[in-house]
């Protein structure tokens, strides 16, 4: 008989001590809600690794395999009913291990410069897409699409503004 495995922050923690050897004080931080994954970013308080990735009961830290796994499992692509701000969420952590997007008002007037926005449905190509705004410790604020393509694959476009 399968046993699913536990998706928690337990879990998690056991396994980034396993794999990583984070035993101390370790911090996550978690990306929204997607079903059967947790998005992640941890740390160890006094360590130099962080650990970005998703979990499903084993950790993945690929960010080009992490992308696929994420939508499929938000349905984006086959449904235009997935929130815009739950694949920026998602992706925009993943994507700069770890991205801060730009979800709320609040960030945008925090720390925008006026010509960013929530994350928005749109097109690139002619296929559906969601843009978002994001920024990383190590890089200055750039917009992300997240692209849904009609074979089923997906594509993450950055585009930084000069």
């Amino acid at each position: 008989m399968f046993r699913r495995p536990n998706i928690d922050e337990d879990s998690l923690r056991r396994a980034l001590g396993k794999r990583f050897h984070m035993q101390g004080d370790v911090r996550i931080d978690f990306g929204p809600e997607v079903p059967g994954l947790l998005v992640f970013s941890a740390y160890e308080v006094g360590g130099r690794a962080r650990v970005t990735g998703t979990f499903d009961g084993e950790i993945h830290t690929d960010f080009d395999d992490n992308v696929p796994r994420v939508l499929r499992a938000l349905g984006y692509g086959r449904s235009s009913g997935v929130d815009p701000g739950v694949v920026a969420g998602a992706i925009g952590m993943l994507e700069a291990d770890p991205g801060t997007p730009f979800l709320t008002t609040f960030a945008l007037e925090q720390n925008g410069d006026g010509r960013m926005a929530l994350p928005a449905a749109t097109t690139w190509d002619g296929h559906p897409a969601v843009a978002y705004w994001n920024v990383s410790s190590r890089l200055a604020p750039w917009r992300s699409f997240v692209v849904a393509l009609p074979d089923g694959t997906y594509l993450v476009r950055r585009d930084t503004p000069e």
